[in-house]
């Protein structure tokens, strides 16, 4: 985790700014520079760029833009929004680290100036919640699909068969007698099979057919006796 202790504010005036007060009277160091300056200067990894959005709209493309092109280059944050002008959701899309309002108290700036420059995201606490729940989501989600040998491996039925013959204990022959096919149709299954289990040997074959519940798979044909 990257941890910054520079702040570049985006101004057209070189006068200093309450937010380089801010920064400054808690060791952060602060350079102002117009946005055309921006495009001209090598990013560093231990700098933020600090982007006012006041009397700005991030649905305005233009704004939209000019901040995509901004974040491309720098890791940046947003302050003096308004709370009617700028979607958090929206803002995380774009590569913004967080979002200060323009009405928000001196102890809450400062709290956000600590938490941006130790490289956390500043962000309000339902959308943070919200994107671990889907991502917590997405994982469940792939962890069932993986319960499934069908899907994940694309095993036919022939090799789901072999499968189940082996985590029984059968050899080649005795697997090629069972379904009426050759032993060298045999090895040219189990080459197969390996190869989408990512099985090594018949061990690791073993593993993964309890590990997929291959032992209840019923085949459409009764085995010999």
């Amino acid at each position: 985790m990257s941890k910054y202790n520079k702040f570049i504010i985006v101004s057209s005036s070189c006068k200093p700014t309450n937010i380089s007060l801010l920064a400054n009277s808690i060791e952060i160091e602060t350079e102002i520079r117009e946005k055309s300056e921006l495009f001209k200067i090598e990013p560093h990894e231990n700098t933020l760029v600090a982007y006012s959005m006041a009397g700005k709209q991030l649905s305005h493309n233009h704004v939209a833009n000019e901040i995509h092109l901004i974040a491309q280059r720098f890791a940046i944050f947003v302050y003096d929004a308004e709370r009617d002008a700028i979607d958090p959701q929206n803002a995380l899309d774009l590569g913004i680290r967080g979002i200060i309002y323009h009405d928000d108290q001196l102890d809450k700036t400062l709290t956000a100036f600590k938490v941006l420059s130790s490289g956390e995201l500043y962000y309000p606490r339902w959308l943070l919640s919200e994107l671990v729940n889907e991502m917590l989501t997405r994982r469940l989600e792939q962890t069932n699909n993986s319960d499934s040998a069908f899907p994940q491996t694309s095993l036919t039925k022939q090799e789901l068969n072999i499968v189940k013959l082996v985590a029984q204990g059968a050899r080649n022959k005795e697997v090629a007698y069972q379904l009426n096919i050759s032993a060298h149709t045999v090895k040219t299954h189990l080459s197969s099979i390996f190869r989408k289990t990512q099985a090594r040997n018949r061990v690791e074959l073993l593993r993964w057919s309890q590990q997929s519940n291959i032992v209840n798979y019923h085949p459409d044909f009764n085995f010999k006796n």
